[in-house]
């Protein structure tokens, strides 16, 4: 009955949507408006117009790409988050849990090392997001198969991987800047022609999510109530973490390992619509993209002149909130 009535005190879906929507929108507009240089708002329908100025430079090459990355990265990995946790039946997991920013940095910092005139980074970023979820899978089944062997199957890649990107910027000290922007994680000096294929990525992996919403509903049960409706709950569950691999790679492969966005949004994003996985995966979207552009927003303004990485802001906000989780949990072990 408890649960029924905090349903009915919640908005509609639609309604929530819409709502973010807004407010990614607002955010957008003021992402492109403020920073170093302010752009009023008659100077932005001017640059949009296409008239060339000091302002339509700065809004091409600047302030757009990285809006726009603010969005995707948001979206990516609000969304991935959401999917993880609602598959493994954690609400702690999350693609840093996992190991797939650790297994995609990895790669990013190979690829730079070895090829760095290559525009391969969303490829070799996809690949280490796959190739952890790979190894976290088959760790964990062969540690028993349950939930809390997979997370820490995750951990344990994850401090791998980061350890094995320590020992290649040590012996390649070239790579030392580009690993620092990329591990602290940050949304400037993003062009759009690498915005280009992850947003396809991400929105085709969006769409797939919707398209077995229903079958990720039903696992989310659990195993047994599940496999007793005909479910292939190995199947589904592969096919799941697959598309949340893709949307971790895609969304940290431009913007570095921006954490903790994959752990709080799916919080709010249930509390908001609840945790059906369509709604839930869109609002996680919506929620991830605005979370943020907000930071985003804040880390130029905060201490202008001097700019603080997205990355940095989000870790100052997600350490005290999944300690706070941490302690929930242990009052009420169903949270």
């Amino acid at each position: 009955m408890k649960d029924n009535s905090d349903s009915q005190k919640r908005l509609p879906a639609t309604a929530v949507c819409l709502l973010l929507t807004a407010a990614v929108c607002v955010l957008f507009v003021l992402s492109l408006c403020l920073g170093a240089v302010s752009i009023s708002p008659e100077e932005l329908l001017t640059a949009l117009k296409g008239e060339q100025s000091a302002a339509q430079r700065i809004l091409q090459y600047v302030r757009l790409p990285r809006a726009v990355g603010a969005v995707l990265c948001g979206a990516a990995l609000g969304s991935s988050g959401a999917i993880i946790q609602t598959v493994l039946h954690n609400p702690l997991g999350s693609p840093n849990v996992l190991g797939m920013n650790a297994g995609a940095g990895l790669f990013v910092i190979i690829t730079a090392s070895l090829f760095p005139a290559a525009r391969v980074l969303p490829l070799a970023a996809f690949s280490g997001a796959f190739l952890t979820l790979i190894l976290v899978t088959l760790l964990g089944k062969k540690a028993g198969g349950t939930k809390a062997a997979v997370l820490l199957s995750g951990v344990a890649a994850g401090t791998f991987f980061t350890a094995c990107a320590d020992a290649v910027t040590v012996l390649l000290p070239d790579t030392v800047y580009s690993r620092t922007a990329f591990k602290i994680g940050s949304l400037s000096g993003i062009q759009m022609n690498v915005l280009i294929p992850s947003g396809v990525i991400i929105a085709l992996s969006l769409a797939a999510v919707f398209v077995l919403h229903k079958e990720i509903d039903i696992l989310s049960l659990g195993e047994e109530t599940a496999g007793s409706l005909g479910l292939h709950t190995g199947t589904v569950r592969v096919m799941a973490l697959v598309l949340a691999a893709l949307l971790c790679g895609a969304g940290i492969c431009f913007a570095g390992l921006v954490g903790f966005v994959g752990l709080i949004v799916p919080h709010i994003a249930r509390t908001l619509t609840g945790t059906a996985m369509r709604p839930l995966a869109a609002v996680s979207a919506l929620s991830g993209a605005a979370l943020v552009l907000l930071c985003d927003l804040l880390s130029r303004m905060l201490f202008a002149p001097y700019e603080l990485p997205v990355g940095i802001l989000l870790s100052l906000i997600g350490g005290p909130f999944f300690i706070a989780l941490l302690f929930t949990r242990r009052r009420n072990p169903r949270v």
